[in-house]
């Protein structure tokens, strides 16, 4: 069992392919919108955030179950990110493996917890300020617990698998990332009421190193589909506005890179369940 006190919510050996050698990696704060140079170690990361109460015990399940799921993911996600080394198609098992990563990772982070407390809070709002005895004290850590390992995550990477992906290499731009590294697509009929998750219309943009990302098709995709795109301006600004719109706190980028260059940065985000993020002051491109 995990005796580490931090837990962080956007794993290291992620954050890694964002750093230079010596593991320090470009944080941008929204709430301050300074730039700072800091360790990968002391980031993306909260005291206790994987400890959960079952039953008056404490448990560090969840810790150890995000130990290992990121220790079976980080060679094929190394192995992705470097043309030299890519298997593509991926071979099956590691297909999988990227996949309930990615599920796992998008479920993992405290905006999700956020929604769970959001939702909670529109509850009482729909019953005039006085929730059900049974939605009373809800452990709101323990249910976004429960979502992580419950059925949502092996249904989430079996339908991601069955999807088209496609890598898009970048030569000149480079990427950038955040502490909601697992980016929800809008199409032309999103509206800023219309739900964002795993099955959003758009696909999912997984930003995987500053020269690569991910894109997973939308359901109805088919594995078939599967390709590798030379990246190029108009996918970058795309894939960098929809990071910059789904940061919780922070964006994250490799320190001699400059990424954000042009970008009006919007303020923190809470509680934010639906497309309404897409209307945020700021959230646009500047010119």
């Amino acid at each position: 069992m995990s005796k580490s006190k931090k837990h962080h919510y956007v794993p290291q050996m992620y954050l890694r392919n964002f750093a230079d050698a010596d593991n320090r990696t470009q944080v941008v704060r929204l709430a301050t919108k300074r730039s700072t140079t800091e360790r990968i170690n002391t980031i993306a990361a909260t005291n206790h955030f994987h400890r959960l109460t079952v039953d008056g015990e404490q448990s560090l399940h969840l810790e150890d179950a995000a130990t290992a799921l990121e220790g079976r993911a980080a060679q094929p996600l190394l192995r992705l990110i470097n043309p030299r080394e890519r298997v593509w198609p991926l071979p099956d098992e590691e297909r999988m493996t990227l996949a309930f990563f990615i599920t796992f990772q998008y479920l993992r982070v405290p905006v999700a917890r956020d929604m769970f407390s959001s939702l909670v809070a529109q509850l009482s709002d729909i019953f005039g300020g006085r929730l059900p005895e049974e939605f009373e004290d809800v452990n709101i850590p323990l249910v976004h617990g429960a979502s992580m390992v419950g059925s949502s995550l092996p249904e989430g990477a079996a339908e991601l698998c069955d999807r088209a992906w496609t890598l898009v290499d970048f030569k000149l731009k480079r990427l950038a990332t955040s502490d909601v590294p697992v980016v929800p697509l809008p199409d032309e009929h999103t509206t800023e009421r219309t739900a964002a998750g795993l099955r959003s219309a758009g696909g999912l943009y997984f930003p995987l190193s500053p020269w690569t990302a991910l894109f997973i098709g939308p359901p109805g995709t088919r594995p078939q589909a599967d390709q590798i795109l030379p990246g190029n301006a108009r996918l970058f600004h795309s894939f960098t506005e929809a990071t910059v719109s789904w940061a919780r706190d922070c964006l994250f980028h490799h320190p001699d890179d400059d990424p954000l260059r042009g970008l009006n940065l919007p303020e923190p985000r809470r509680g934010e369940v639906q497309w309404e993020y897409m209307n945020r002051p700021g959230s646009q491109t500047g010119e």
